[in-house]
């Protein structure tokens, strides 16, 4: 409640640009009041070059998949249920999956997390902070070639094991998935 006082004091003054973060905050919170109890709400933050090896770093241990998508991006669109689906039945089994908009940070409250939340993703969302995402991109994988969607799966030591430019396959995904698992 504190931090809905501090955002319509931010309206009411002309300063919403200064809590950008806040106020996305309260839109998911808003957005969870009718959710599963005990469902976790995702966070979607905006993400720097140097974020690439901190969130390496931070998933040691674990299996990560990272999925570049974009709200603009059918493909991307088409196959996302797929990574909800996967976060849900991996998420409680050393897997981390992480989504990674390719939407500008502009877009954030009116595209991607409508989105987000519409999808029942549960699963943290990554923004780039800048105006070419390849500079990302290529801090996990410098061989993309622009085509989306991107999926990248790393294993449990940070090392790329799997790659996919376009649509995923399903079943290959969790074949990998689980067989990193194992290793």
């Amino acid at each position: 409640m504190k931090t809905l006082a501090i955002v319509a004091l931010a309206v009411l003054i002309g300063a919403p640009a200064l809590l950008p973060n806040v106020c996305l905050r309260i839109s998911l919170a808003h957005n969870a009041v009718g959710s599963e109890a005990g469902q976790r709400q995702p966070s979607i933050e905006l993400m720097k070059v140097t974020d690439a090896a901190k969130l390496r770093e931070q998933t040691r241990g674990q299996v990560l998949v990272i999925n570049f998508w974009a709200t603009w991006c059918h493909g991307c669109v088409g196959e996302f249920p797929e990574f909800v689906a996967l976060d849900k039945e991996y998420r409680e089994k050393g897997v981390k999956i992480i989504g990674i908009s390719l939407d500008q940070p502009s877009d954030i409250d009116s595209k991607v997390t409508p989105f987000i939340v519409k999808s029942g993703a549960q699963f943290d969302i990554r923004v780039p902070d800048m105006d070419d995402p390849q500079l990302i991109i290529d801090q996990f994988t410098p061989e993309w070639t622009g085509a989306m969607p991107v999926t990248l799966i790393f294993d449990r030591k940070g090392a790329l094991a799997y790659k996919r430019f376009g649509v995923i396959d399903r079943a290959q995904v969790v074949s990998e998935v689980e067989r990193l698992r194992k290793s």
